[in-house]
């Protein structure tokens, strides 16, 4: 008899690891958030008590070809908010962008985030969030905000792109 074992393995495609020379985070339009670069990660703060929300975002100018079965992954804590994370990107050689969105709760300990790209519809936006890069092409943006009104802040120490794979070994 043949048993087949499946051996599942993550490769990362690309990594960001904040540093204080990283200037990639901005606030989203005219909402004020507080970007601070702190002993290798990155804090995200604002108390947006009027218009209810509070938005940074960065991009990945990198020619990397997406797939369904690659994953965002970010290590995050903070100070028990509620986060939503939206991101938009464009499977291999597509132009369109895919828009997908999580809601996660985060407390004052580190936790991986692990967000698939397969659960991205395509959106049919033609403006954002390309005018936020003039004269670029970003295979991915990635929205950090708050998804209640209130204080909000959050620490982040790492943003990665991971693809699964699958190996399949006959014994």
């Amino acid at each position: 008899m043949v048993s087949l074992i499946l051996f599942f393995a993550a490769s990362i495609l690309w990594q960001e690891d904040f540093a204080e020379t990283t200037s990639g985070i901005h606030q989203l339009y005219d909402y004020h958030v507080e970007i601070a670069y702190e002993a290798g990660s990155i804090t995200l703060r604002a108390n947006p008590q009027f218009e209810g929300f509070a938005s940074a975002w960065m991009y990945v100018d990198e020619e990397i070809a997406l797939h369904d079965d690659d994953a965002l992954v970010i290590r995050i804590r903070g100070d028990e908010n509620t986060v939503r994370i939206r991101y938009f990107f464009r499977k291999q050689k597509c132009t369109s962008y895919y828009a997908g969105e999580n809601t996660i709760s985060v407390e004052d300990e580190w936790k991986d985030v692990v967000i698939p790209l397969k659960n991205a519809f395509l959106f049919s936006g033609t403006e954002f969030p390309a005018a936020l890069t003039p004269d670029t092409n970003p295979v991915l943006y990635i929205f950090i905000e708050n998804a209640m009104s209130g204080k909000f802040a959050v620490e982040i120490d790492q943003i990665s792109i991971i693809r699964h794979s699958t190996q399949a070994e006959e014994r």
